[in-house]
């Protein structure tokens, strides 16, 4: 029993040096941003726990150089989860009034540019699964860091031009879906590319080190290497694609909604013609 307890308190890192974001960004979220929703505040909330959860449990752990699959979830959380979450956390009339600044516009500008976000929304995933730098960035700790790093940058400059605090910024609705709908094929083919290729995608899983001894277990629950990045290719594929037809649909409706005035019957017309 105690060994079960020894394990299970090995797969959760709770000194994990990623508080100390989560603790700079809140200090920054509740200092420099006033007049925040409820809504705004549970994403932000969100966003953090998910950050930490990609860290400290038992995902953070197994993504360390036991699971590819684990991995996958880890990225997919940093590229397309807590960016998301962060943007949909930032309150529109604070942020219009700060992107007011000449060079903040002009970044906001730059980061509206739908192709340099759908370059480094899908570029990062793929050039980080490039067997050597998969592997380079997974034992390396530093280089590892920088991975990372890059996942969350490139995840906010995908959903800029989408989910942008301020309106200028998005794009056009039927470009939107244009761009949500190719994500999701660039996601698809790397993940089918993953699932069915014979090729170890990031060598160091195929023979990790085991450091807290918990290998053979994973083994015998059928967690093979192979097993595994079959699993890794599939949670790549689906749930992306999940969230980029939810985001299809979120777009789908803004767009409804923007038509409907325009739609709408011209009620004090009629009355004026019915008093003549």
């Amino acid at each position: 029993m105690s060994s079960y307890f020894d394990l299970t308190s090995e797969l959760w890192k709770w000194n994990s040096p990623i508080w100390l974001l989560v603790l700079a960004l809140t200090g920054l979220y509740l200092v420099c941003l006033r007049g925040q929703s409820g809504k705004q505040i549970a994403c932000f909330a969100l966003a953090l726990l998910t950050l930490a959860l990609a860290y400290v449990s038992p995902i953070g752990v197994l993504s360390d150089g036991y699971l590819f699959s684990a991995h996958v979830i880890q990225h997919l959380a940093l590229l397309l989860i807590v960016p998301l979450l962060l943007l949909l956390s930032l309150p529109s009339s604070a942020m219009e009034t700060l992107f007011q600044n000449p060079l903040l516009n002009r970044i906001g500008h730059v980061l509206a540019v739908p192709f340099l976000g759908w370059l480094s929304g899908l570029g990062v995933m793929w050039f980080w699964h490039i067997p050597s730098f998969c592997s380079a960035s997974t034992e390396s700790y530093s280089l590892g860091i920088v991975r990372d790093a890059t996942f969350l940058l490139a995840g906010l400059a995908f959903w800029w031009p989408i989910f942008s605090p301020v309106k200028r910024f998005h794009l056009p609705s039927a470009q939107a879906v244009l761009y949500l709908f190719s994500a999701c094929l660039g996601c698809t083919l790397l993940g089918i590319y993953i699932t069915f290729t014979v090729i170890s995608v990031c060598p160091a899983f195929a023979n990790p080190v085991d450091r807290i001894g918990i290998l053979n277990m994973l083994y015998d629950q059928g967690l093979t290497p192979a097993t595994d990045q079959k699993l890794g290719g599939l949670l790549m594929w689906v749930p992306p694609c999940s969230l980029y037809v939810t985001a299809i649909m979120v777009t789908l409706r803004r767009w409804y909604a923007d038509m409907e005035p325009m739609t709408a019957p011209d009620t004090t017309g009629s009355l004026r013609e019915a008093h003549r």
